[in-house]
Parts: C-alpha cells; structure tokens; sequence
C-alpha cells in the first residue's frame, strides 16, 4: 500500500532470450495490454500479485539495509520455477521520483476486484502462461488472489497470502473503516487529480469475494509482519491501532480458510515484507508447493 512504502524501487526489465525469459506488453483485447515479466522454466508457476497502487517492481527489489539474505523474490524463485509478475493499470513505479507505471494500458477508474480477476486471467491466456499456479498475493493483490482462486479453482495449485488484506477487515473496523479506506485511496500528492491513478472500490471488491464460490480445497500459507503500520497524519492513533487489532483478526481468517495452514512471521518486518525479508517469501512459497506437490 502506497500510504507505508518508504523505500525507493527499481524495476528489472529483460527482454525476451533464449530461455524464454520475457519483458513486455501483452494484448488481452479490446485494444489494452498489461506488462508482464517472466523468468525461470519449471513448473509449478509462480504468479506475483502486488499490493494496491504498487507495480510488479516490488518483486524485483529488496532492501541491502535489511536483515534478508539472497535475492529479490522474483529472480530468486525463478532459479527453478517460472515466476511472473505484472502491473495493474494505474500502479507507481518507484525510480526518483515515482510515476505512473506507462507499460499498461490506462483504463476509467474505480476498478474492481472482478476488473483485476478478468485482466490477470485473459493476461495468462494470452501470453500462454502454464498452470496451474502458485498465486502470491501482498496486501491488497491477497484480496485478488483469493478471488481468482474462488473464480478459476482448477488453475490455482496453492495460494501465499504475504500480510495480506483480509474481507473482514472493513467490517471489524467499524465506524473508523471509511476513514482508513480514504487514506489507501488517497493518490501521492503530485498525482491528485490523474484519472488514471489506481483506484479500488474496496468495499465492492469485499462483496465480490462474499458472492463467489468457496474458497477452494488448495494448500495456503499465510506470512505476517511484526512491525506496527506506518500510519499517516490524516489518521487519528487510535483508528491506527483499531487498524492493527483488525488485521490481526483477518490474518486469523486468512488461516482459517484452509485447515492446517501455516502461519509464518516475517520477524522485524514492515509491511512490505517482499522487500525487507525476500528470503522468507521465498521460503513460504516453497512452503507452498512442497504442500501441493502430488502425493506418491
């Protein structure tokens, strides 16, 4: 989420070589494209999910500051599996100084969860992207993933929820949920007023999920932060901490969806988890194909 990302990011573009790694914009139709960026070879793929406002660039970078050891999720993982990401129409990029990601094509806003479920779906049809997958979804992109999930059950091998956004969340927040849910809308200054700004209709995006089909019987895992938001000034304390209590208790739901399913902490972690502490989402997504690997 736009309104806690501090650090500056970079993204990792390759163009399509020998090993089918790619870079680039796909058509879906209708005259739009999406970026997508693949590497690796292997199955079971692997499909990142950003949080809201962000491009496919958090996957790419990590913090040299941090605790984390090795690389960035997306090479990392690619080492022995095909791994993609891609943005969202309207998503930041993160050189100096932030912009609007230009590598797909802008549509009106708000969207909707649905919105995102159709432009990922018809994106991997397109490009040709073989199931069934591994969908990584942080905070936010958990929300989408678990809808895809919901929506195309028999292409989901397992899902990694990476301090995701729960349903619940709006509800257990009460009477202080429209005041945080216009905080996460609101854009970075120097993009007020661009109607091609990401834009979530949360609250639509929630009954989607509540309107679909159960989630399904795949293998989830679910890795939390510890450290508290960062909150911003137009944000009382209190709603701050009603915010953490709240997600706490979704993180609960998120683990309750499937039986047994792991809770892994990101110790010292914000919430960017994929950019602070790498090496732990790549070990939960390892996690997760170990769990739906078929059994002997």
């Amino acid at each position: 989420m736009t309104i806690v990302l501090l650090a500056a990011m970079v993204g990792c573009g390759v163009n399509s070589g020998a090993h089918g790694d790619l870079a680039g914009p796909i058509e879906i139709g209708n005259g739009r494209h999406l970026y997508l960026e693949c590497h690796g070879k292997g199955g079971p793929t692997v499909i990142l999910e950003s949080g809201y406002h962000n491009s496919s660039d958090p996957w790419s970078y990590s913090d040299a500051t941090a605790p984390a050891v090795g690389p960035a999720v997306l090479p990392a993982l690619a080492g022995d599996h095909r791994v993609c990401a891609y943005d969202r129409p309207g998503t930041l990029r993160y050189p100096d100084p932030p912009s609007i990601s230009d590598r797909s094509s802008p549509v009106p806003m708000p969207r909707t969860a649905h919105d995102v479920v159709d432009d990922l779906h018809a994106l991997l049809a397109a490009a040709r992207v073989p199931g069934p997958y591994i969908l990584v979804g942080h905070s936010l992109g958990g929300l989408f993933a678990r809808l895809y999930a919901q929506t195309y059950p028999d292409q989901v091998r397992a899902v990694v929820f990476v301090d995701a956004f729960a349903v619940e969340i709006p509800s257990l927040m009460g009477s202080d949920w429209p005041v945080y849910r216009q905080a996460l809308d609101e854009p970075l200054p120097q993009f007020t007023g661009s109607p091609s700004f990401e834009v979530i209709d949360i609250d639509k995006s929630v009954a989607q999920v509540a309107a679909a089909p159960s989630f399904p019987p795949v293998p989830t895992v679910v890795l939390s932060r510890t450290e508290a938001f960062g909150i911003p000034a137009t944000v009382p304390p209190e709603q701050g901490a009603k915010l953490e209590q709240a997600w706490q208790q979704g993180t609960s739901d998120l683990i309750a969806l499937r039986p047994q399913t792991p809770h892994v902490f990101a110790t010292g972690s914000d919430h960017f988890v994929q950019i602070h502490q790498p090496d732990v989402v790549v070990a939960a997504v390892g996690l997760a194909m170990q769990r739906s690997a078929p059994k002997r």
